[in-house]
C-alpha cells in the first residue's frame, strides 16, 4: 500500500538524508491539478474536500498509527482521517464523546479544538475554553476519557491554540494568544513585574482593538504531562499559533501583525521568534507596543511583513530533500503562503531568511504538519470557509547528501542555558549573581538578557548595591534596567546620579538605546525626575541630538519630548523636514494575492507615510516649551498632509489622535495664530450617497440564493459599485482603496467566500463577527448601559463608539460606574442594507464584490 511504502521510506531517511541536489533557486511552478504554485520537484494532491456538513478544519494531528485526528473550529466536532493508499480510499469518521463547551459567537456556536497532539499516550486537545487530555483507557481504539486539565479563558481567535511536546520529551509546551490570558496561579519564569512601560501617554487602538488587554499577554507555557505543574516561559506575543524545536532543541513561533497599525511607527510585521527562558517580546495595546530593539525585551529572528500566521514545522523528519529538511515552515492563512526560513546562527540566538515554498489563492490554510510519512499535510479553512486537506510529497529522484548542522555558536548557547537555569527561582542567592553579573556587559543580547533576569530573580537587598557602585557602563546600565524594575522611589534620585554619570557619546548605539531605555523605566517605574535631575539630564543628552542614527533619534527625542527639553520642538522639525521616508519593500506578488488588506498595503506602498516623522508628531504632542509660530503651522501642517497617506484602518484615527492631543494642548493664543490648520477632517457623508431604484425586497439568504443559481455573467460594472455605496458599504468597509474603516476590507472577499459565505454575511451580518470588529455590551451600575465599539478604556473612563459610520462620535462613562463589560453577540453592521435593492442591482453587487473591483472580471463578461 502506498501510505505503508512511504512509511518504509521515512524510516530510513531518519539513518541518512537524500537529495536532488535541491537549489535555494528553484523556481516555483504551478501544479495542474490544484492551481497550487510549489517549488519544482513538488506534488500538491488534494486528498479531500470537507462537506459542510464536516465543517471547516482548523487543528490536525498524527495518532500512533499514522492517521490524522481534525476539528472544525466551530460545532461539527471532532473527525479522524485515514489516509488513502494505492488500494483504499480516504476514510473519514465522527469520533464521539469529545468535551464542547459552545461559545456564542454572531450566530455561530464557536467551541471546536484549535490544536491537537498525540503523546504521552493521550491525546491532548486545545479549545477556546479548556486543555484537555482525552485516552483510549480500553484499547479499543475509541477515546473514552476525556480530562479537563485546566480552564483556560476564553479570547476567541485569539486565545490558546498549538500544544507541542517539550525539546527533552518529557512535557508539553502550549502557545496562547492575547486574549486568552494567563490561568491564575500559573508560576512564571519571568518576575511578575509586568507593566505598560510606555514613557509617553499610550493611545489606544482607534478601532478599539484590544484595549482592555494587560501584560502579560500572549504567552508560552510549559506544562506536565499530567496538567499539574504549569509555567509561562515566554511572553509579549500578539497572536501566535504554533511552536516548533530545532535540531539543537531551540523553541520558534510566528506571531500576527495587527494590520490595522500598517503605516504607524509601532507596527510589527508578522514575525519568527525564537523563544528563550524567561523572554518578552513586548506586545502592548496600542501605541504602547515596544520597539524590537528596547534593552529589556527581546527581538524578532525575521520580520515577516503583513499576513495572518498559523501552523509552523521544521523540516527534520520530512522526505524532502536536506536543503529543505532544515529549514522552518511557516503557513499564513490571508496571503496563503507556506514559507521556508532559513536560520542562521547569530551569537547565542539566530537571523533568518525567507523564501516562498507554495502558494494558492484561495489558500487560506489552517494547520500543517509532516506526517510519519514524510509528507507534509495542510489544512484550509477557518471562519466557516470551504475547507480541504492536502499532501505536499517530493517526486523528483533524491541522491545521498550530509544534513546541515548549526553548532558552530553552541558554546555561547551553552552559556545562555547555564544562566537560564537561574530564571524562576531565587535560591541562587549571592552565587547567581556573582555568576551572572559580567555577563551583564556581554556583546551578545540574548545573553545579556539571560543575566539580568538571572539577577532580578535574585532578593533585591543582594544585588541593589553593585548596580550603585557599577563601574563598567553597559553592566550599570544594565543593571539600572533591573533596579528600575524592582526597586521603589526612594532609589530613583541614586539612579539618574549614576546614569548621568555615563559618557553618551562614547557609547555604541546599542548601548546608547539602552541607556535611553533605562532613563524611560526609571521616570515610569521609580519617581518623575525632579526639576534639578530634568536639567541635568538635558545637558547629558541634548548635544547629542539629531544623531546620525534614526533609532537612536527616535529615543533621544521620546526622552527629551518627556523633559520637554527647550530645544526638543526646533531639533525635531528641523529634523523632519529631512528625515526621508523608509521605503516599505513588503512583497507586491504576494500583497496582490488578497484584496481584503493586500492592496491597502500595495496602495501604502505608493503612497507611503513617514513612520519616522509620525514618531517624532507622536512624541512633540504634549510638549509645552520651546514652540515658535513657524513650527506649529509645520507640526499640523505636516498632520493634515500625512491624513492623506495610505494606512491601516487605524491610521488616520491615530494621525487625527495625535492631532487632537496636540490641539489639547495648546496654550490658548496658540490656538487663534493657527486655527486655520485646526479644522475636523472630512468623512463618508452619508446624505450624499446614492439611493437604490428597487423595487424593495426582503432579501434572505435563500431568495437571494437563486439569484446565483449560476455564477454572475454580463453584469454592470458600474452599476455594482454604485449599489456599493447604495447598501452604505462604502461608509465602513474599504474596497479597491476606498471606504470606510470600522469594517472588515472587502476587496478580497471574491477570492476568499463562495457567494452564498457574502450573502450570510450580509443577511444575518450577527452570524460570525471577528474580534477585531466585534461590539461590546456595558452594563453600568444603575442598571443602564452602553452599546458599540470599545475604543478606550482606563481609569478615568470608558468610551464607546456606538455608530458603525462615525467612530469620533464618543460616549464616555467615568470607569467607576461600570459593573461589567460583555462582548456583544450582536454585529454593529445593520441587517437589511441590501433590501432596497432589485434584483439586478443585487446581480451587480455581488458581481462587484466577487470581481475584487476589476472591471475586467468574467463576472462583467459579455456571452
Amino acid at each position: 500500500m502506498k501510505i505503508l511504502r512511504y512509511s518504509l521510506i521515512s524510516s530510513i531517511v531518519v539513518g541518512a538524508c537524500f537529495s536532488c541536489h535541491a537549489r535555494d533557486d528553484a523556481k516555483l511552478v504551478k501544479d495542474p491539478d490544484t492551481g497550487i504554485s510549489l517549488r519544482e520537484g513538488f506534488d500538491a494532491e488534494l486528498l479531500y474536500d470537507i462537506p459542510k456538513e464536516q465543517g471547516s478544519w482548523v487543528a490536525m494531528t498524527f495518532d500512533p498509527k499514522g492517521r490524522l485526528v481534525v476539528s472544525d473550529q466551530d460545532d461539527k466536532g471532532v473527525y479522524r482521517v485515514t489516509l488513502p493508499d494505492d488500494i483504499t480510499p480516504i476514510k473519514v469518521e465522527p469520533l464521539k464523546g469529545f468535551p464542547y463547551q459552545p461559545i456564542n459567537w454572531g450566530k455561530r456556536k464557536v467551541g471546536g479544538a484549535l490544536g491537537f497532539l498525540h503523546a504521552f499516550d493521550s491525546l491532548y486537545m486545545v479549545t477556546m475554553t479548556g486543555l484537555y487530555r482525552c485516552q483510549d483507557t480500553d484499547g479499543d481504539d475509541s477515546y473514552d476519557k476525556f480530562e479537563l486539565l485546566r480552564k483556560l479563558r476564553m479570547g476567541y481567535e485569539h486565545s490558546a491554540h498549538n500544544i507541542i511536546k517539550t525539546e527533552d520529551g518529557k512535557g508539553l509546551y502550549l502557545v496562547s494568544g492575547n486574549y486568552g490570558t494567563i490561568p491564575k496561579g500559573v508560576d512564571s519564569l519571568q518576575p511578575p513585574v509586568w507593566q505598560k512601560d510606555s514613557l509617553l501617554e499610550a493611545m489606544p487602538d482607534q478601532m478599539g482593538h484590544a484595549v482592555s488587554i494587560k501584560a502579560p499577554a500572549g504567552w508560552v507555557s510549559r506544562i506536565s504531562p499530567d496538567g499539574s505543574e504549569w509555567t509561562m516561559i515566554a511572553s509579549g506575543f500578539r497572536n501566535p499559533v504554533d511552536l516548533a524545536i530545532n535540531r539543537e532543541g531551540e523553541l520558534f513561533t510566528f506571531d500576527s501583525d495587527l494590520e490595522f497599525d500598517v503605516g504607524s511607527p509601532w507596527y510589527r510585521p508578522t514575525r519568527v521568534c525564537h523563544v528563550t527562558s524567561a523572554s518578552e517580546f513586548g506586545w502592548r495595546s496600542g501605541s504602547a507596543k515596544w520597539r524590537e530593539y528596547f534593552a529589556d525585551s527581546n527581538g524578532p529572528v525575521l520580520n515577516i511583513g503583513p499576513g495572518s500566521p498559523t501552523g509552523v514545522s521544521f523540516g527534520h523528519h520530512a522526505h524532502f530533500p536536506p536543503y529543505y529538511q532544515d529549514k522552518l515552515f511557516v503557513c499564513d492563512w490571508t496571503f496563503g503562503t507556506i514559507y521556508t526560513i532559513t536560520l542562521e546562527e547569530d551569537g547565542s540566538s539566530y537571523t533568518g531568511t525567507k523564501e516562498e515554498f507554495l502558494h494558492g489563492n484561495p489558500l487560506n490554510i489552517t494547520a500543517m504538519r509532516i506526517g510519519p510519512d514524510g509528507n507534509m499535510y495542510f489544512l484550509t479553512g477557518g471562519r466557516n470557509t470551504d475547507s480541504k486537506l492536502y499532501r505536499i510529497r517530493y517526486t523528483h529522484p533524491m541522491q545521498e547528501e550530509p544534513s546541515r548542522q548549526l553548532t558552530r555558536n553552541q558554546g555561547l548557547r551553552d552559556l545562555r542555558h547555564a544562566l537560564e537555569a537561574f530564571h524562576g527561582s531565587n535560591k541562587g542567592g549571592e552565587e547567581t549573581i556573582n555568576t551572572a553579573w559580567k555577563h551583564l556587559g556581554h556583546d551578545d543580547r540574548s545573553i545579556r538578557y539571560a543575566a539580568r533576569l538571572a539577577i532580578e530573580r535574585q532578593d533585591l537587598a543582594l544585588w541593589q548595591k553593585r548596580v550603585l557602585t557599577e563601574e563598567n557602563p553597559r553592566q550599570l546600565i544594565y543593571g539600572a534596567i533591573a533596579l528600575a524594575r524592582h526597586g521603589g522611589p526612594e532609589l530613583s534620585a541614586r539612579v539618574i546620579a549614576r546614569l548621568k554619570e555615563i559618557s553618551f557619546g562614547k557609547l555604541v548605539v546599542e548601548d546608547q538605546l539602552a541607556l535611553l531605555r533605562a532613563y524611560s523605566l526609571c521616570f515610569i517605574r521609580l519617581e518623575k525626575p525632579s526639576a534639578t535631575e530634568v536639567t541635568s539630564i538635558i545637558s547629558q543628552l541634548d548635544p547629542h541630538y539629531p544623531a546620525k542614527e534614526d533609532r537612536v533619534n527616535a529615543e533621544l527625542c521620546r526622552v527629551l519630548s518627556y523633559l520637554d527639553a527647550p530645544s526638543v520642538v526646533a531639533k525635531t522639525t528641523r529634523l523632519m523636514k529631512s528625515t526621508q521616508t523608509a521605503t516599505v519593500a513588503y512583497d507586491k506578488k504576494m500583497l496582490e494575492r488578497s484584496e481584503k488588506y493586500g492592496q491597502e498595503i500595495l496602495k501604502m506602498m505608493s503612497n507611503t507615510p513617514n513612520s519616522q516623522n509620525i514618531h517624532y508628531t507622536y512624541c512633540l504632542r504634549q510638549v509645552q516649551n520651546g514652540w515658535s509660530l513657524d513650527d506649529r503651522k509645520y507640526y499640523f501642517g505636516w498632520l493634515n498632509e500625512t491624513l492623506k497617506k495610505g494606512g491601516g484602518k487605524s491610521f488616520a484615527g491615530y494621525i487625527r489622535a495625535i492631532r487632537q492631543d496636540a490641539i489639547d494642548h495648546l496654550p490658548p493664543e496658540a490656538k487663534a495664530s493657527v486655527s486655520w490648520l485646526l479644522g475636523d477632517i472630512a468623512r463618508v457623508d452619508l446624505s450624499k450617497l446614492p439611493i437604490p431604484e428597487g423595487p424593495a425586497v426582503n432579501w434572505t439568504i435563500d431568495t437571494a440564493m437563486k439569484l446565483f443559481e449560476s455564477p454572475p455573467r454580463g453584469r454592470d460594472f458600474e452599476n455594482g459599485k454604485k449599489m456599493f455605496s447604495a447598501g452604505r458599504c462604502v461608509a465602513c468597509h474599504r474596497f479597491s482603496g476606498s471606504g470606510g474603516y470600522s469594517g472588515p476590507d472587502l476587496g478580497s472577499v471574491g477570492n476568499r467566500y463562495s457567494i452564498r459565505d457574502i450573502l450570510v454575511a450580509i443577511c444575518e451580518p450577527s452570524q460570525s463577527i471577528s474580534e477585531q470588529y466585534q461590539a461590546s455590551t456595558i452594563t453600568l451600575k444603575d442598571g443602564s448601559g452602553l452599546y458599540g465599539r470599545l475604543i478606550y478604556r482606563n481609569n478615568k473612563e470608558i468610551a464607546v463608539a456606538p455608530n458603525p459610520f462615525n467612530f469620533g462620535d464618543l460616549q464616555k462613562k467615568p470607569a467607576h460606574l461600570v459593573e461589567k463589560i460583555e462582548p456583544s453577540q450582536m454585529s454593529m453592521m445593520p441587517a437589511g442594507t441590501i433590501n432596497a435593492m432589485n434584483d439586478e442591482e443585487l446581480k451587480d453587487l455581488i458581481a462587484y464584490l466577487v470581481s475584487g473591483g476589476n472591471k475586467k472580471h468574467e463576472a462583467f463578461q459579455r456571452k
